[in-house]
């Protein structure tokens, strides 16, 4: 959110000596909707994965915050952040983009907020902030931005009310060209009514766990009809039972968004999802949830080789989807957050049937979806062997396409550690490599390696063949372990080989 400093003078704010708000029994089964302030970049896959997975928690995921990786919109455009922003969208749940207003520059006792020009008059953040406002439609619009999330918001009117009038004045800029955008603000703590028009969604606390404890909201919030209206913030929240008390407390304080977290105050504070995420999105639906999800539908395959792509559409639940359970021939092989999955290491030219089972956040288990049957294609590198001979090692292939690369790669001092990591299932150290007509040593890190001989090369019709001088090997002229490898866009893999030195001439 706000600067460290800034922040934590919000917090103080908030933080008066009341007595403490009471949840009446009834709001314990009050539903909610989380709003996340989802501050890690989708560039990054782990990133890309938590944004999956938030669209996948539905219908309890309400509002999720985008922000571009400086606090501004993400550009040159970046297709991680349009994949996430589609992802959340089309699930149903908000996309809301960040923009910084800097209080409008007003300086609140610790110095006025700058624009990126340096500038701090309300005229230059005015202009900055709409610039910021139209830069993330233009680049994201298409992909499913469904409105703004205005931070470092003032949460008083001002004189004769200038400074709710400045914001309800970005509010009709943004609606002018997108009329069904919503609009929240952020002044972190309770504001006056003059804020009830400015936006949809007001974000009326943001603290600590101690200062929640303490929080009491204006009677103006506690009065109004709509609990769609407000959204607490609450860090540094321990357990997970604190934060089901947290929850409580929120639904008694009548707001209907609400995202605690365990990570302490910091610049990162919501770079990251709760440890506790599946409990919150139980706690904040207010049920106890014993209804397992639809199973999911649509289940297809796409096969290739030594891999089956599953796709399928998204489970239905009553609180929200925790994840997907993937079953290979009635075993499961792995879990995803995505509707999507790829079943790897699969034998060539073999039959498999697949299905899924959808799990909420309760642990609730789907019945499995409807089968679908992938046959892989036949291999494409066949007939792999191997000759260790006294003065000449012999390897030989048959590759069925017209690969540009012919590789062997071949572990030939048994030591996984020293050399090129391969999927697996295949040789983990690959420390020598014959491409095409060179043989070459692992050199590291990464994909370098450098030249040690040319080698004899011969094709007949698919099938390839090398000799290597076995002297070219040095010290670990032993026993190999090798795979044959075709490249082509596509990685083909052979069997793995294990080779053992012979008296053979392997001419």
């Amino acid at each position: 959110m706000a600067s460290p400093s800034s922040a934590l003078a919000r917090v103080g704010a908030v933080v008066a000596a009341v007595s403490l708000l009471t949840p009446a029994p009834a709001t314990a089964v009050t539903p909610q909707q989380a709003a996340i302030p989802a501050y890690w970049s989708p560039a990054d896959p782990d990133g890309l994965t938590t944004f999956r997975r938030l669209a996948q928690n539905r219908p309890t995921t309400g509002l999720v915050v985008l922000n571009g990786s400086l606090s501004r919109p993400e550009a040159p455009f970046s297709p991680a952040w349009a994949e996430a922003i589609e992802a959340v969208h089309d699930s149903g749940a908000r996309v809301l983009v960040y923009v910084d207003t800097g209080y409008f520059g007003v300086d609140l006792g610790q110095g006025a907020h700058q624009t990126r020009n340096g500038e701090t008059t309300p005229e230059a953040w005015a202009a900055q902030i709409r610039q910021d406002v139209d830069e993330w439609y233009a680049l994201y619009g298409g992909y499913g931005v469904d409105g703004v999330f205005l931070d470092q918001v003032l949460h008083v009117c001002g004189p004769d009310g200038e400074y709710a009038a400045r914001y309800a004045a970005l509010r009709d800029h943004v609606l002018a060209t997108h009329p069904h955008a919503h609009v929240a603000i952020n002044p972190g703590t309770d504001t006056e009514q003059c804020y009830d028009g400015v936006a949809d969604t007001i974000l009326s606390f943001e603290g600590d766990h101690g200062s929640y404890l303490a929080h009491v909201p204006p009677e103006w919030e506690k009065a109004h009809p709509g609990r769609e209206k407000f959204w607490h913030l609450v860090y540094d929240v321990p357990t997970e039972q604190d934060m089901a008390a947290v929850v409580a407390r929120s639904k008694a304080g009548g707001a209907d968004y609400v995202y605690v977290t365990d990570r302490p105050f910091s610049p990162s504070t919501w770079d990251f999802l709760t440890s506790y995420w599946n409990a919150e999105l139980g706690a904040i639906a207010g049920v106890v949830d014993t209804r397992p999800p639809a199973a999911p539908r649509g289940l297809g395959a796409q096969a290739a080789s030594g891999q089956v792509v599953l796709r399928w559409r998204p489970a239905v639940d009553n609180v929200a989807v925790a994840d997907y359970e993937v079953l290979r021939d009635g075993e499961p092989v792995g879990t995803t957050y995505d509707t999507a999955f790829t079943a790897a290491d699969l034998l060539p030219d073999t039959s498999y049937e697949f299905t899924v089972r959808a799990r909420d956040v309760a642990g609730n288990t789907s019945a499995p979806s409807a089968p679908v049957t992938a046959t892989t294609p036949p291999a494409a590198v066949l007939g792999a062997n191997a000759c260790l001979g006294p003065t000449t090692a012999r390897y030989r292939a048959t590759f069925t396409r017209d690969f540009p690369h012919r590789r062997v790669f071949i572990d030939a001092d048994d030591n996984p550690s020293t050399g090129w990591s391969l999927p697996p299932g295949l040789p983990a150290g690959a420390d020598h490599l014959i491409e095409n007509g060179t043989l070459f040593r692992y050199t590291g890190p990464d994909w370098q390696w450098e030249q040690v001989a040319d080698v004899e090369q011969e094709r007949d019709g698919q099938e390839v063949t090398w000799w290597v001088p076995a002297t070219a090997f040095g010290a670990a002229a032993g026993t190999q372990v090798l795979v044959f490898n075709g490249y082509d866009g596509q990685d083909e893999y052979s069997a793995v080989v294990t080779a053992h030195p012979t008296e053979e001439d392997c001419r």
